[in-house]
């Protein structure tokens, strides 16, 4: 009896225990999946941060070193993308460097002599020449083994500063140029016309500029001034130089018609070489049959520019670079 007493008490506690376990496994379980569920949550949000952290870290490394193949600057990129000639290479690299409305042109002479002109803006008469060597330095950096000379060209076209190499070698490790390297630069620059424009002294009459010129044909050479006319688009030479110089049937060449100061006009059209101040051009010719004015029109400068100087009666004519 009293064994059965135990054995009943002893499966009532059993009851118990298994009844308290059975209620904190249910309550473990119950709890369970949402412990999963922010586990889960807080190890994404934790590769969502690494991940973010390492496209951070690859674009700083990618802004540090996306230079290392084209170049830092403007300059690095240009020279290191020589996928064009020496000469495109030198000019692009000036492009850069030289003020917008500044020119140049680059020659070269016995395969290996690569000569950089420089050509100032046509509102400024010349530039000082520390100036200009603030402005070679970077260019130097890149093309000294290059450019063997340097020459710059004021307003007119006209060379004023030469920079021959010893002089460049100097600007490009940003030395201070002395007075007497000054000096030289522009003793140089005035001695070296290679490239200078024609100069043509030109007859001033009522603010107007004639051109003495020279008219040849098959017949030959006929000498009269003409007026410039800027905003004439064909030259116009009277009848009477046309005849002497060529034998022309002037009805049956190609006629063309004109708007002129005094009304419409309609001209034959000719050929003939123009000499002017020892510039040669064959181009077409209007001739004038009611009068003896000759104008120079702009068929002429085709291929050049020019600057014109009324204050010293002159014309300055350059082929374009």
């Amino acid at each position: 009896m009293k064994n059965t007493k135990f054995i009943n008490k002893l499966l009532i506690i059993l009851l118990f225990v298994w009844g308290i376990e059975v209620v904190y496994l249910i309550d473990q379980n119950s709890a369970k999946p949402e412990k999963i569920k922010t586990r889960e949550t807080q190890n994404r949000d934790n590769l969502s941060l690494e991940y973010k952290k390492k496209i951070r870290d690859l674009d700083q490394e990618y802004e540090k070193k996306k230079y290392l193949a084209t170049g830092e600057t403007v300059f690095d990129r240009i020279y290191n993308s020589q996928d064009q000639s020496i000469i495109n290479l030198i000019k692009r690299i000036s492009r850069e460097a030289l003020p917008k409305d500044w020119s140049y042109d680059v020659k070269v002479e016995e395969f290996t002599h690569f000569i950089l002109l420089i050509y100032v803006p046509h509102n400024i008469q010349q530039v000082s020449p520390r100036e200009v060597a603030s402005y070679l330095t970077p260019i130097l950096k890149y093309c000294n083994w290059l450019i063997s000379d340097v020459a710059v060209f004021d307003r007119t076209h006209k060379s004023y500063l030469f920079f021959n190499e010893p002089m460049l070698a100097k600007i490009e490790k940003n030395e201070k140029l002395s007075k007497r390297t000054l000096h030289q630069a522009k003793k140089y620059g005035e001695s070296f016309t290679r490239f200078n424009s024609t100069t043509i002294a030109c007859e001033k009459y009522e603010s107007h500029l004639y051109l003495p010129l020279e008219v040849l044909g098959p017949k030959g050479v006929e000498i009269c001034l003409a007026l410039l006319d800027t905003g004439a688009s064909i030259t116009t030479l009277s009848k009477n130089h046309i005849l002497k110089t060529g034998a022309d049937n002037l009805q049956n060449v190609p006629q063309r018609t004109f708007n002129t100061a005094n009304g419409r006009m309609s001209c034959p059209i000719v050929k003939r070489e123009i000499n002017v101040g020892g510039l040669r051009k064959k181009i077409e010719i209007a001739v004038n049959q009611k009068d003896e004015v000759n104008l120079l029109g702009m068929n002429f400068f085709d291929g050049m520019d020019y600057i014109v100087d009324f204050k010293k009666s002159a014309i300055y004519i350059w082929e374009k670079p």
